[in-house]
């Protein structure tokens, strides 16, 4: 937040509107801007209280779990990830509500 304010300010870098694309973009990455192959650290989740983050987080997608893309289908959803030795599949929707960092 204040690498932010401290870019928009003394405009460090490029432009602002690029230092701040950069810096939203790492606050917010998620299980859908994964590429295949990579993997990530779940941090958590943009809306906890919801019921689908609640099974999610039962099935092992916990803070801390390690998570890998293995593959996805021809257009893009589902999106086949491991956690905890085993697979499972996530529609978009559900991968972008899963915030994780590299």
């Amino acid at each position: 937040m204040y690498i932010l304010k401290f870019a928009r300010r003394f405009s460090v870098g490029k432009s602002n509107k690029t230092a701040r694309k950069q810096y939203a973009y790492t606050d917010n990455f998620t299980l859908a801007d994964l590429k295949k192959g990579q993997s990530a650290q779940v941090r958590g989740f943009q809306d906890a209280e919801h019921p689908s983050a609640q099974r999610l987080m039962q099935l092992g997608l916990v803070r801390g779990e390690i998570i890998e893309l293995l593959r996805s289908a021809p257009g893009g959803d589902p999106i086949e990830y491991r956690v905890m030795g085993y697979s499972i599949s996530l529609r978009k929707a559900e991968a972008a509500q899963i915030l994780v960092e590299n």
